[in-house]
């Protein structure tokens, strides 16, 4: 199946389910209609569809997480990690606009974009030799600004 990634697919859902039970409230929410239960659904119907809304989902916890202290993502980061769940910090690094946004740019513009960069350079997901070290000058040109 082309563009579906049974892998990727896994690491994204085992994040997304953490992220619901911990974030979102379902008390509510019939069971049927709860997040998990929708995307189980839609994997039924079309797995490339359900891929896509999961990509989604990822996004909007990406964006929801994005006032979360330093020191909170780096505890739900260790907490991820020990659980064997792909970071926050890797999730924002992949599907953040922000970091991309910086990244285009070639500079920390304030303190939250320094830290979104400093949370993705301390995450120990495996990045290019070239991204470490643009992440490293962008980080070192705004403390030095």
């Amino acid at each position: 199946m082309q563009n579906f990634n049974r892998s990727e697919y896994a690491q994204l859902k085992n994040f997304f389910s953490f992220y619901v039970e911990r974030y979102m409230p379902m008390e509510t929410v019939p069971p049927k209609e709860q997040p998990l239960a929708v995307l189980e659904a839609m994997e039924k119907r079309s797995p490339r569809m359900a891929f896509h809304g999961l990509r989604q989902a990822i996004n909007d916890c990406v964006e929801r997480s994005s006032s979360f202290d330093p020191a909170e993502v780096a505890n739900l980061d260790a907490e991820l990690i020990s659980r064997g769940i792909i970071t926050l910090s890797e999730l924002r690094r992949r599907y953040s606009r922000g970091y991309a946004k910086i990244l285009r740019r070639g500079r920390i513009k304030n303190e939250t974009e320094f830290y979104l960069l400093q949370n993705v350079i301390n995450d120990p997901t495996e990045k290019s030799p070239d991204e470490l070290k643009l992440l490293a000058k962008l980080l070192s040109d705004y403390e030095g600004a």
